[in-house]
């Protein structure tokens, strides 16, 4: 489990954050609004993303998506990472491409997003009241001088479709045509648990530009899964 805290008034930047940042006006492609539970999502529009998050700032569900989402995103390079010396089908080694082309950029406008919005501004002003998007008189802040905490758990037992240490080096091991079936079976899980966090976050956040990635995220995991369901389905 990781706890995320940060010394105001230094240099430190937690999680690797880069300081560039993105086009914050550009508007997303494939936007998916979640539907009920039991319903497939929806198409939405940008008046509606808008309308989810029409008071300005971010709150903590923002903050706490996006530092569990980093992680997530980093497992799945590392799933991707061990394809090219053991996968038997070209669908398998084109998926993981997309995976890593699309999620390695996603987790730099994440951290980018973190020191915008959050770790930045805490640094330069230890009093800053909105560092983890929580309201109120600052008593999320430690009590140590100089020091403010931001109460973030980071447990890969406590997001959605992470994969086990032991499923990590079942796949490790694995070669062929098995590694390919484990892959498929332990990517399209890990897809999963990203969309049912990214539609968390869609219920509970308020910032644009998070309910933004949230949406996209949705529409290209379940792209990806029924990508993956047709590969092995060649063959077979």
């Amino acid at each position: 489990m990781r706890r995320l805290a940060l010394a105001a008034g230094t240099a430190l930047v937690l999680l690797g954050v880069s300081a560039c940042t993105g086009d914050e006006g550009q508007q997303s492609a494939n936007v998916i609004a979640p539907g009920a539970p039991g319903e497939e999502s929806t198409p939405a529009t940008a008046d509606q993303i808008a309308a989810l998050a029409e008071e300005q700032g971010h709150n903590e569900a923002d903050v706490t998506y996006l530092v569990k989402m980093i992680e997530h995103h980093r497992q799945a390079l590392e799933m991707t990472d061990l394809v090219e010396d053991r996968y038997q089908r070209d669908g398998i080694e084109r998926i993981a491409d997309r995976i890593a082309a699309a999620q390695g950029p996603e987790i730099s406008a994440m951290e980018s997003w973190l020191e915008v919005n959050v770790f930045g501004p805490a640094r330069e002003n230890p009093a800053h009241q909105n560092f983890c998007g929580l309201e109120g008189d600052g008593t999320h802040h430690s009590t140590e001088d100089a020091v403010v905490a931001c109460d973030l758990q980071v447990d890969h037992d406590d997001m959605e479709g992470m994969v086990s240490d032991e499923d990590m080096g079942r796949l490790a091991d694995a070669d062929g045509d098995d590694f390919d079936h484990l892959f498929v079976e332990l990517m399209t899980a890990h897809h999963e648990g990203a969309v049912t966090m990214a539609e968390e976050a869609m219920a509970e956040g308020k910032d644009q530009e998070v309910l933004r990635m949230a949406n996209d995220l949705i529409a290209e995991q379940n792209t990806e899964i029924a990508r993956m369901e047709g590969v092995l389905e060649v063959g077979e």
